[in-house]
């Protein structure tokens, strides 16, 4: 079973629990899988937050103690109300797989008392447990740390994270308090396997730019985000890759909040009366999502999964930075030169910077060794959860067997 934000309206998130679902059923054919959502959703589109956007407004004005107390009460209401759920989860549970996401991170304690919850529980029916190529970040407080540090009282078996940041994140945070954790590793984002989970993408001959919400990356404290600039950048972008020929699909990964930016531009009468423009609808399926961007001539977006879909369907990929687990991803395919920090982020630039990725297009050496390493990565989560030697190789048509040694680290 999966502990992560499979039915998360950033459908991103739902990409990650699919691959990881496809892969361990690839590797072991009669594992039954199950998901369960930590903040507490059991479908798409469920609204566990009324008003969501309104909220995440106030409390960004908030001092970040009033803002902490409001959250926890509201946690705590949420944990109460799950707990008997998790746990008939969790006692029909072989291994417990924590991840992947960005769930390793202090926003005003959400995910800290989340796990927290979550490893209560595990600890309480001692369920073998894994944590799998999970994002961390180093914005841990003291009450954090504490919360997240209940996972160490777990039968704690393999500890993976997605990137090197997050894996030197985990080390200073988590792994020099607690001396009887497994060592750290890197595995990659099982989201990279997201076409041969979901297949062939839907031709589009169209360059996806995704569009999301300055003011999510101002909450979470990822930067000082100029709202206005940040929406005008999309459209402007849009406009100079229509004037060089191109089509273009303005897209979202589902959330609403990022749905709202799209429909902001679509009223925009420069963009609105350019037939090489669409504005695409958003997916309410992580499957739909995904066969969308495998369509795609080419990727620029800032949501993480949006570029690492459009990676695994070897689509050339264009990053927008406003936080580093972007820059990592591109830092870790060896396609830094495909990423704009926030500081360089000019229309004129960034259509530049898209015509030489199209014109360079993915490597397919590095591609199949990326690839590969998630496979490994899986691979080796399950052997070292279930304690089992050794696994057959993947039931699948697209690993390929390159010969990485188990360990193997991201490409450069």
């Amino acid at each position: 079973m999966q502990f992560a934000v499979p039915y998360s309206p950033n459908l991103g998130d739902g990409v990650i629990s699919d691959c990881l679902a496809h892969a361990l059923r690839s590797l072991c054919p009669a594992a039954e899988f199950s998901a369960v959502d930590l903040s507490g959703r059991t479908d798409f589109g469920e609204v566990t937050v009324r008003n969501r956007m309104l909220l995440i407004n106030l409390l960004s004005r908030l001092p970040r103690f009033v803002r902490q107390r409001l959250v926890v009460a509201r946690l705590r209401r949420l944990m109460a109300r799950v707990a008997a759920d998790w746990k008939a989860e969790v006692k029909q549970a072989d291994l417990a797989i924590l991840g992947g996401g960005q769930i390793f991170s202090d926003a005003d304690l959400n995910f800290c008392m989340k796990i927290a919850g979550a490893s209560r529980i595990l600890r309480a029916c001692n369920t073998p447990t894994v944590v799998y190529a999970a994002g961390v970040s180093r914005n841990w407080s003291a009450r954090g740390a504490q919360l997240f540090g209940e996972l160490a009282q777990c039968d704690l078996r393999f500890a993976g994270l997605r990137d090197k940041m997050s894996l030197a994140s985990w080390n200073e945070q988590m792994a020099t308090q607690y001396e009887n954790l497994p060592t750290a590793e890197l595995t990659r984002d099982p989201g990279l396997l997201a076409r041969a989970c979901y297949g062939q993408g839907k031709p589009s001959s169209l360059i996806g730019i995704g569009v999301m919400s300055p003011a999510i990356l101002t909450y979470h404290g990822e930067a000082n985000v100029q709202i206005d600039a940040t929406i005008d950048f999309f459209g402007e972008l849009a406009i100079r890759l229509a004037d060089s020929g191109h089509r273009v699909g303005l897209f979202c990964n589902g959330a609403a909040e990022d749905k709202a930016i799209l429909d902001e531009l679509a009223k925009r009468e420069p963009l609105a009366r350019r037939a090489e423009i669409q504005f695409l609808d958003a997916p309410t399926r992580p499957i739909e999502l995904a066969q969308m961007i495998g369509g795609f001539r080419a990727v620029v977006a800032h949501r993480l999964h949006a570029c690492i879909v459009g990676y695994s369907y070897a689509l050339p990929i264009v990053g927008l930075g406003w936080d580093k687990k972007v820059e990592c991803f591109f830092q870790s395919v060896g396609l830094s030169r495909h990423f704009l920090p926030a500081s360089s982020l000019d229309a004129a630039h960034a259509a530049q910077v898209v015509e030489a990725a199209l014109a360079e297009g993915i490597d397919d050496v590095t591609h199949a060794l990326v690839i590969e390493e998630a496979w490994l990565g899986a691979q080796r989560m399950l052997a070292a959860g279930l304690r089992v030697a050794n696994l057959p190789p993947p039931q699948t048509d697209h690993a390929t067997q390159v010969g990485l040694a188990p360990g193997s680290t991201e490409s450069s």
